[in-house]
């Protein structure tokens, strides 16, 4: 954490309430581990849902056509569903769901702490997922050692205003990689995007990810950030991580 803060400090910024931020990984872990392996189905039940509570829409309507599959493929995804949307209600993010033909109606809880699962923790949790097995699957083999820091808050030098709060950094010896997430609309990643580029580093030790699950945003829009998106980061995390760490 020392050598973090240090860091940080040295762009202008310190770390704001330590005590908040979380070395381990999440309890939803298991969540995000499913809606990745199953992230064509599931991901836009999600956003779907996201959308609907936006326009506090009930019950929420999503119809399995919206995944432009053949019928007999969508019997297979509707166990997917079915399982996912059992678990869901086994552990009160909604409070009912049914089926009729292709067409779901899912009701969602009123507790709005869990409602923040829908609106942005899942894809949170899903990128850390990937980020994080991404990274053991390189350092471990080549015995690097690395740190990550979750939920890490931080405000500029001699303000008290909350500047930002970080998704995730790693830190792999000497170099730095913090990663943010976001799952709304383009604009207001990109809005966000523009104003973190306070953080970025030309020394080349500190790396800023922006992680949205959108495939199509032109990611010179970012630099000097980068851009990952959900079905291309275990391949695009591998090749910094390679570029980084070249084998002697």
């Amino acid at each position: 954490m020392k050598e973090l803060t240090e860091f940080l400090e040295g762009k202008g910024f310190i770390v704001a309430n330590k005590d908040t931020i979380s070395l381990e990984p999440s309890v939803n872990y298991s969540y995000a581990k499913t809606i990745f392996k199953n992230r064509e189905i599931l991901v836009p039940l999600l956003c779907r849902l996201a959308v609907s509570l936006n326009k506090k829409e009930e019950p929420v309507v999503f119809h399995l056509s919206e995944t432009g599959k053949m019928v007999i493929v969508q019997q297979f995804l509707k166990g997917i569903i079915n399982q996912f949307l059992d678990n869901l209600r086994a552990d009160g993010f909604i409070s009912d769901w049914e089926l009729t033909d292709s067409q779901y109606k899912i009701t969602v809880t009123t507790i709005e702490e869990k409602l923040r699962f829908f609106r942005s923790k899942w894809a949170e949790e899903v990128f850390r997922y990937v980020i994080m097995k991404t990274v053991q699957m390189f350092c471990n083999p080549r015995k690097i050692s690395y740190k990550t820091f979750q939920n890490v808050e931080l405000k500029r030098i001699g303000e008290d205003n909350l500047f930002t709060e970080l998704d995730l950094i790693v830190q792999i010896q000497k170099r730095f990689y913090v990663f943010e997430v976001k799952s709304g609309p383009w604009i207001r990643i990109m809005q966000w995007a523009n104003r973190e580029k306070a953080l970025v580093d030309k020394s080349g030790l500190l790396r800023n990810v922006v992680c949205t699950i959108y495939e199509n945003i032109p990611a010179y829009i970012f630099e000097p950030q980068l851009l990952f998106n959900l079905n291309a980061i275990e391949k695009q995390l591998g090749e910094l991580l390679d570029e980084d760490f070249p084998k002697e």
